[in-house]
């Protein structure tokens, strides 16, 4: 963990160090911080990828946190390097009923997991001014990210309904593991990914912002030695934030 943070404060400052050679062009040079909700998922694909996996999949409800800089390079266009928290992941339901000796029983299950990543992105930011009120925010770049942490929870209900008399019970399961990161086959997920943000906010000239981001990634999420090169598993993350930069 301390590697990574240190990988990610030298990027920054690295960044940092070039802008202030191009802050003569008049632009103005702010520091911020944002937070919000994230809305992610799985997206499996390849030749031999599972449209059932991808119709089934639904969204992990997580959170973002990011600090970030604007370095200006020109008239309304700023280089944003910045360093986040993202909790990603997946969440997958499913609904099965088998009938038996005129029994019923019905089995709903959840499975949630939850990814926690160091992300150093590096935006380009290009800015339209709405006269003295803000500016509208349009950006893209790339990212990489580091797992670090996760979570996979599992929880079951299984409904039996005797057809007869009605009579009914109901058993719930639930469980939890840690999530491993690496490149060996017993892991869960590959440790890194690399990916690419896209977009989208309001700044008013008070420094308040509000905005949304769509993270695609772009590379596969299976550790490499179990890698089946005709299939991969990417992230997708749609995420919302309130931020405050100076």
């Amino acid at each position: 963990m301390k590697k990574l943070l240190l990988s990610a404060s030298v990027v920054l400052l690295a960044t940092g160090a070039f802008a202030q050679t191009t802050t003569m062009t008049g632009s103005d040079a702010r520091f911020g911080i944002k937070a919000g909700v994230n809305l992610a998922r799985f997206h499996s694909s390849g030749d031999n990828s599972n449209e059932a996996f991808n119709d089934n999949v639904k969204d992990n409800v997580g959170f973002n946190v990011t600090a970030f800089a604007d370095f200006g390079v020109g008239n309304n266009f700023f280089i944003q390097p910045g360093i986040s928290l993202q909790n990603k992941g997946a969440k997958f339901e499913s609904t099965t009923s088998l009938t038996a000796n005129n029994i019923t029983t019905t089995t709903v299950s959840s499975n949630k997991t939850s990814l926690m990543t160091i992300e150093v992105p590096v935006n380009a930011v290009f800015r339209i001014p709405t006269g003295d009120a803000g500016a509208i925010q349009i950006s893209a770049g790339p990212y990489i990210g580091f797992n670090v942490s996760g979570k996979n929870k599992l929880e079951s209900t299984a409904t039996a309904v005797n057809n007869t008399n009605n009579s009914s019970s109901t058993i719930t399961s639930s469980g939890e593991n840690d999530l491993s990161f690496g490149s060996a086959t017993d892991k869960n997920y590959s440790s890194t990914e690399f990916g690419a943000n896209f977009g989208l906010a309001y700044r008013l000239n008070s420094g308040i912002s509000v905005g949304a981001n769509y993270g695609l990634g772009l590379t596969d999420l299976t550790p490499k030695d179990r890698k089946d090169n005709s299939n991969k598993l990417t992230n997708r993350v749609l995420g919302f934030s309130v931020g405050y930069s100076f």
